[in-house]
């Protein structure tokens, strides 16, 4: 019992991480319907963007709110550069260019950073106390806790903002939400930057955590939080974060089963299993079809 319990404990800060990507999916897709498959490397970004800041002498707090301006304006210049041209194309146009702009973003890093891993500058200290029979982190604990605030300060946006209003409008029915004047390209830009800002504070969490960043971080955690977003019912914020946290449980107890070898699979089995089983998630709700 003792090892099931720290498997969850152990899998709540990974969980956390993946549940801040896969929010950013979810909310894409809830407003235009496609997976932007370049959103795992926001996460990369996010965390070279901090380590440029603070190896230029900037305190934490400025590197972090100086990286998710400049990731949140290249995130709002993609969509209107990449995506944008294609809204009116079949869904396979702006999905081929998403995964182009990915690896476009893992060259252009590699070449003025370097394809290797760097140490970050940065860490949080992986201070550990004991429960009885269990090991906990603090570290593991207050991403968790700032994972839940951060879903929770959202979802207060997108009910008691006029611009968070206009997201969920756009998610229910753009083209009545037009009509009613919600500024489209507006509201699509600031979906983007949330994303991105989100985005950034994983992966600095991540390099902070791990002491290191390479320039192909984004794609395993980017698959996963996708998976996470599927999994909790891609376009439901609540579902995004379940799923994440799901995620995250769920492979920490096949590492501490000694089946760690199949842990990268597990989220793509996990993937294929809900749009066999129930294609909406576990939150979201099935669309009627008109006949």
């Amino acid at each position: 019992m003792s090892d099931f319990l720290q498997a969850i404990i152990d899998g709540v800060a990974i969980g956390s991480l993946y549940a801040l990507i896969a929010i950013g999916y979810s909310m894409v897709f809830g407003i235009l319907q496609f997976v932007n498959f370049a959103h795992g490397e926001l996460f990369m970004l996010g965390a070279y963007f901090v380590m440029l800041f603070l190896t230029m002498g900037a305190p934490v707090w400025a590197a972090l709110l100086f990286a998710i301006l400049a990731v949140g304006t290249i995130a709002i210049v993609i969509e209107r550069i990449a995506y944008k041209p294609l809204r009116k194309h079949n869904r396979l146009a702006p999905l081929i260019t998403a995964v182009a702009m990915s690896l476009f973003l893992q060259n252009v890093v590699q070449v003025l950073f370097s394809p290797n891993s760097l140490s970050y500058p940065v860490n949080i200290p992986g201070t550990i106390v004991t429960l009885g029979d269990l090991y906990v982190r603090i570290r593991d604990i207050g991403i968790f806790i700032l994972t839940i605030l951060l879903a929770f300060c959202l979802e207060l946006f997108l009910n008691k903002t006029k611009a968070g209003q206009g997201i969920k409008a756009l998610a229910m029915h753009s083209e009545a939400s037009k009509l009613c004047g919600v500024p489209f390209d507006r509201t699509v830009s600031l979906t983007f930057f949330i994303g991105a800002l989100l985005a950034v504070i994983a992966g600095t969490i991540q390099g902070m955590a791990t002491n290191q960043i390479f320039p192909l971080m984004g794609v395993n955690a980017g698959l996963k939080a996708f998976a996470a977003a599927v999994l909790g019912g891609i376009g439901d914020l609540r579902g995004a974060v379940l799923g994440g946290l799901f995620l995250g449980i769920s492979e920490s107890m096949l590492v501490s089963y000694e089946l760690s070898t199949y842990k990268d699979g597990f989220a793509f089995v996990i993937l294929i299993l809900v749009l066999l089983i129930r294609p909406q998630g576990l939150l979201g709700r099935a669309q009627l079809v008109k006949v």
